[in-house]
């Protein structure tokens, strides 16, 4: 009992020591205006909630939504447990003891988890109630706990699994299982849903007797804390310098063709260099899946010509504006690198060749996300919106250079 106490103790302290060390950079990120950028998203997303909800479309597809806001909030089940390297050593002889250090890690997560599901079910519930409304809000409210309450048990036995490609199919497969009885409770008579729902928790407790595991995942739970820490730095960083840190690297090799459309002449080393560092490093993992959240969002604005089609143009704005800010972090990525110092490469070409980089991902970005509100707005024949957002995000691309080669001159000022 001792040795758990001391353990819970750890816990206390490493949690209470990261908090103190993002408070600075909390700090920072406040006064660069980044906080007058949330409230603008808030009141102009509250603006169009409010609107939807007093006069929602005929035919709003109320069971997708359910199930598209619903599930990720449900399945997603992070753990804090401010675990290090030097622990394989220091903390896994007592391996026995670490029952109670990990019930803080879950209590920890699980809380805000709890919160974030509870909110966008209270969100969510104006727009249930104006259809069909099979199941009660109370009933929904009891299912999402049971969901959430499933999905954490799920990912901890995942977290335990020996082999990664087993815990990632069987990841998939729990955010597939979940999708599957939310749409059950929003589309089906109560019994028939709950018989579902009971066949399928059989299922999910079958399939999970089988895949090996470990009693303690210590190299499982040490690379996700370093994951979830770069995530934080890697935001930070796109307001001040912080610690450099090991970064993240994913193959991505559905996206390795691009590196082999570059040139290899040495005036494209560094066209190829930050390709390759987007491709890889986490900041191309976040523009992508904020691309895709930016499609699904302002194609569903789109398609309900949600304020007579401005709703998806200020979405598409919207989103443009935070993958902006997010694919300009790629700048930081090597600023602090010895390599070119290093190897003869041409450093005048530097700003350049980044530039090219980053006017082709906010491009694709632009167009990509802007063709999931153009068309469904063309089909209703609403045009004067996608126009209008064509042309400011032109305006934008063609502006964005010379802010861009004006904040590199800066870094580079400030770095001498």
């Amino acid at each position: 009992m001792g040795g758990e106490l001391r353990l819970e103790a750890i816990w206390s302290r490493r949690a209470r020591a990261f908090r103190e060390e993002i408070v600075p950079y909390i700090r920072y990120m406040a006064q660069s205006g980044f906080t007058a950028f949330l409230s603008l998203i808030f009141i102009s997303s509250s603006i169009g909630y409010v609107t939807l909800i007093r006069d929602l479309p005929s035919g709003f597809p109320i069971a997708a939504v359910g199930v598209a806001a619903l599930a990720p909030v449900l399945c997603w089940s992070p753990l804090r447990t401010w675990l290090a390297p030097a622990d394989t050593v220091f903390m896994m002889p007592r391996e026995a003891d670490m029952a109670g250090y990990l019930r803080r890690s879950v209590r920890h997560t699980a809380v805000f988890g709890a919160l974030l599901a509870a909110l966008v079910l209270l969100l969510y519930l104006p727009i249930y109630n104006q259809g069909p409304a099979l199941a009660s809000g109370w009933l929904l409210a009891i299912l999402a706990a049971g969901l959430k309450a499933a999905n954490t048990w799920g990912a901890w036995r995942e977290r335990r699994m020996a082999w990664p490609g087993m815990r990632r199919g069987m990841r998939l497969l729990r955010w597939g299982l979940t999708a599957l009885v939310l749409a059950a409770w929003l589309t089906r008579e109560g019994w028939q849903a709950a018989v579902f729902t009971a066949l399928i928790g059989l299922l999910f407790a079958l399939v999970h007797r089988f895949p090996a595991r470990h009693r303690f995942p210590w190299e499982r739970l040490i690379q996700e804390e370093a994951r979830t820490r770069n995530r934080y730095y890697a935001f930070f960083g796109l307001f001040i310098d912080v610690p450099t840190l090991p970064a993240a690297v994913a193959k991505r090799s559905y996206l390795a063709w691009l590196l082999r459309a570059v040139p290899n002449a040495n005036r494209y080393t560094y066209v190829y260099l930050y390709t390759a560092s987007f491709i890889r490093a986490e900041i191309g993992g976040i523009v992508i899946r904020l691309l895709l959240l930016a499609c699904l969002v302002v194609y569903w604005l789109a398609d309900a010509a949600s304020l007579s089609g401005w709703g998806a143009a200020a979405a598409y704005g919207l989103f443009l504006a935070v993958l902006a800010v997010q694919a300009g972090g790629l700048r930081h990525v090597h600023r602090h690198s010895i390599w070119k110092h290093v190897y003869p490469l041409p450093d005048k070409r530097r700003i350049e060749q980044y530039l090219k980089v980053d006017r082709v991902v906010v491009t694709v970005c632009a167009i990509v996300a802007w063709l999931f509100a153009a068309i469904p707005l063309a089909m209703a024949s609403i045009y004067a919106p996608s126009i209008s957002a064509a042309a400011g995000a032109g305006v934008y691309i063609a502006l964005r250079p010379s802010r861009m080669r004006r904040r590199l001159l800066l870094d580079e000022e400030e770095g001498e």
